[in-house]
């Protein structure tokens, strides 16, 4: 995957060809800001998905944080993502959140 150069796919099974896409960015500074915002837009008129869907980056950011979490305990995790807790693991199930800073208090 790259940035500025588009997005190369190259599947598990050698027989298969790469599948790659230009990137679609728009100078000066090689950002997609404005297609992002029109895609929103349209994406409230339309009521379809937007591409930066707030889904994809829950999900997206999950995966890393649970390798992490795993990488910090030394250890492998279950992660059952519909309840997004990790069965039977106290200690794992502690790291998912962090105690706030007094006024503060984590949402339930």
């Amino acid at each position: 995957m790259g940035w500025r150069d588009g997005w190369t796919f190259y599947p598990t099974d050698a027989k298969q060809s790469p599948i790659h896409e230009n990137a679609t960015l728009q100078e000066p500074d090689g950002h997609s800001i404005k297609l992002l915002w029109a895609d929103f837009l349209e994406s409230i008129e339309t009521g379809k998905k937007p591409t930066c869907d707030i889904e994809v980056g829950h999900l997206a950011t999950n995966a890393s944080l649970l390798g992490m979490l795993s990488y910090k305990l030394g250890r492998s995790i279950a992660w059952d993502g519909e309840k997004e807790t990790i069965p039977g693991d106290d200690e794992a199930n502690a790291l998912l959140r962090r105690e706030y800073r007094a006024p503060w208090v984590y949402p339930q």
